[in-house]
Order: structure tokens, then C-alpha cells, then sequence
């Protein structure tokens, strides 16, 4: 009975600390969220592939993030291009061990979403704490930003990695 008790409460603390690790702070409006956006556009996940980076401080080489492709819709800001690329927090280690960063959002390939980017435009990422989210669930804010413009097929697209290795792939 004792030991029944024990395991209770640690499975209530280790479950409050990881519901604590991921909170945000108050999320924005649509209007704040466009403003703090690097980019922002609706598109569906047309791949998610592992693609080597170096040079990051601290973190051994050999990492691989998981990189997203989006096949863009819409534009609410930034290039206009009809293919964006987004860096995870997916990590995966040379040892083969992956690491996913608290607050990463996480996309599936095939689905719809509304993302509001951070990063730079060679580096695009996403975040739960921020407004993207599946289109489905997003069309308060897709009224709010109004009707956008469509992607410019000629532009270059969106990122500093090369991408020839990146395919239409499903999980």
C-alpha cells in the first residue's frame, strides 16, 4: 500500500513538471502575432526530413534537425514564395538519440496549417506559445489577417540549407 502511494505522487510530480515545462506566457493577438512574425502563411506539410547543420555552439557534431516543407497557400508577410522551408527543435544526435525542444511545434506531413514564423527568413521556426496552428482551427485569425496574397511561383525558395535531398515523404 505504501509503495502504491510512493509511485502516486511521483507520477503527480513528474506529470506536473512536465505540464509546467511546457506552459507559455499569455498568448498574443492575432495583430501582436503578425507584428512579432518574421513570416506568416498558410500552406499544407507537403515533406519532414533530417538534414544535417554544424557550427552550433555546444552541441556536438554530426546533429541533424528535422526540417518541414511547406507547399505556401497564402501570405500574410514576408517573401511570397510558394515553398518555405521550417527548422524544428527536433534534434537527433550522431548516437542516434533524438531531442525535441519544450516548446517546438510539431507538423504532420499532409496536414493544413496557419504558421506564424520566427527566425530569420534563412531560418524559419514555429512555436506552440505563438498562434500557429492547423488551419482548420485557425480561421479566426485567418479572417483577422483578411485575404492575403498568393504565393509568387518565380520567387527563390525560402532557406540558407540546400534542399535537393528534401522529399515529399509521409511518416
Amino acid at each position: 500500500m505504501n509503495n502504491k502511494i510512493c509511485v502516486a505522487i511521483v507520477l503527480i510530480i513528474l506529470g506536473a513538471n512536465s505540464v509546467f515545462a511546457s506552459r507559455c506566457l499569455a498568448l498574443r493577438n492575432v495583430s501582436e502575432e503578425l507584428k512579432a512574425s518574421v513570416a506568416v502563411f498558410s500552406g499544407h506539410v507537403v515533406a519532414a526530413e533530417y538534414q544535417p547543420v554544424s557550427g552550433l555552439p555546444g552541441w556536438p557534431e554530426g546533429i541533424e534537425v528535422l526540417v518541414i516543407k511547406f507547399s505556401v497557400e497564402r501570405w500574410w508577410k514576408s517573401s511570397g514564395t510558394d515553398e518555405v522551408l521550417v527548422y524544428s527543435g527536433v534534434g537527433r544526435w550522431p548516437d542516434g538519440h533524438q531531442r525535441i525542444f519544450a516548446h517546438d511545434f510539431t507538423f504532420e506531413v499532409g496536414e493544413k496549417y496557419l504558421v506564424y514564423a520566427f527566425g530569420n527568413e534563412g531560418k524559419l521556426g514555429a512555436s506552440i506559445c505563438g498562434r500557429t496552428a492547423k488551419l482548420g482551427d485557425a480561421a479566426e485569425d485567418v479572417t483577422e489577417l483578411g485575404e492575403g496574397k498568393l504565393p509568387d511561383k518565380s520567387a527563390p525558395l525560402v532557406t540558407t540549407q540546400p534542399n535537393k535531398g528534401l522529399q515529399r515523404t509521409r511518416r
